[in-house]
């Protein structure tokens, strides 16, 4: 590793000593490289010479920003190869990154060493992975038209995060209705989890779509719900907090009408026995005056004191037996 550092300082410092006259040249120039994890990666460079004769190149050295130890070196004369074996430098000056970690991400320095002097450059990697089809779930075991509904879209192993909108089948955007959770593994790759909430949901409005966007805003995968919205009952259940609502004010109103019946029949009732009264009291003729009223009286008590008095005179008589 040592003899690597010093074979790149040497190599730099020879490169300072042509100055602007390697510039005069050939030119390197390579391009920001995409790779995908898992596959190999093209980092496409060229050399754009001033003569006719094409440069041959001796060595290669590559160097990750941040890093101290150059990431790659190859030295045709010395046959000597270090760094990572995963580079390779098949089609000069394009170089080759096989199977592609999240790792390798971030911007590198390409120095090489031809026949007519040295050159070197700056280039980027990014890193991407394609997310899985994406799965749509719901929240409830069945849904009912106008009713509550939460769905749920998902779609693993992608690098970078990306995103997920909504449509319907009218090509509506609902994702202003929606929740995005971003989740990053312990192998780097994102998961994507947005929740579509309705707080009453029309079987108007059709099947929904979820798709997923990737960082550059470009679809990866798409998926169609196949909902089951049930009609909603014609007398549905009430919730226990309404039907206790409803009872009470059914016990408040039959209250308040035995309450007045109770009333009526007091009522009634007074009114009955005020009739009674009224009744008892004797009517005079208009011939009849009081004194002859109390004069029947005193008749009728003569009447009875003759006839007590009648009585007890047989009762003290003896009576005679026939012989």
């Amino acid at each position: 590793m040592a003899s690597a550092s010093l074979l790149f300082f040497v190599l730099m410092m020879s490169s300072l000593r042509v100055g602007k006259s390697v510039d005069s040249l050939f030119t390197l120039k390579c391009q920001p490289a995409v790779g995908v994890i898992g596959q190999t990666t093209i980092i496409s460079c060229s050399l754009e010479a001033r003569t006719e004769n094409k440069p041959s190149i001796n060595t290669v050295v590559i160097t990750k920003f941040g890093q101290k130890n150059p990431s790659f070196t190859f030295n045709k004369f010395d046959n000597i190869v270090t760094g990572d074996t995963r580079f390779s430098f098949n089609n000069a000056p394009s170089l080759e990154l096989h199977n592609t970690m999240i790792s390798d991400e971030g911007e590198y320095s390409y120095f090489i060493r031809t026949s007519q002097g040295p050159a070197s450059i700056r280039f980027t990697l990014n890193v991407t992975a394609k997310y899985f089809p994406p799965v749509i779930t719901t929240g409830q075991k069945e849904i009912i038209d106008n009713g509550p509904a939460d769905l749920y879209c998902t779609a693993n192993g992608g690098y970078p995060a990306g995103t997920i909108h909504w449509f319907d089948l009218r090509n509506t955007n609902w994702t202003k209705n929606t929740n995005l959770s971003i989740t990053q593994g312990d192998d780097g790759l994102f998961t994507l989890t947005s929740k579509l909430t309705f707080s009453k949901i029309d079987s108007l409005w059709g099947q929904y779509r979820c798709v997923v966007l990737n960082s550059r805003y470009q679809e990866e995968g798409t998926s169609t719900s196949d909902l089951k919205i049930k009609d909603a009952p014609v007398n549905p259940p009430q919730a226990p907090d309404s039907l206790v609502k409803n009872i009470v004010a059914a016990a408040v109103v039959i209250g308040s009408l035995i309450v007045g019946l109770l009333i009526v029949l007091l009522l009634k009732r007074r009114r009955f026995q005020q009739l009674r009264r009224a009744s008892a009291v004797p009517i005079l003729n208009d011939h009849q005056t009081e004194d002859d009223d109390y004069e029947e009286k005193d008749a009728l008590n003569d009447s009875a004191s003759v006839y007590t008095k009648a009585a007890d005179a047989d009762l003290s008589c003896p009576q005679s037996f026939p012989h």
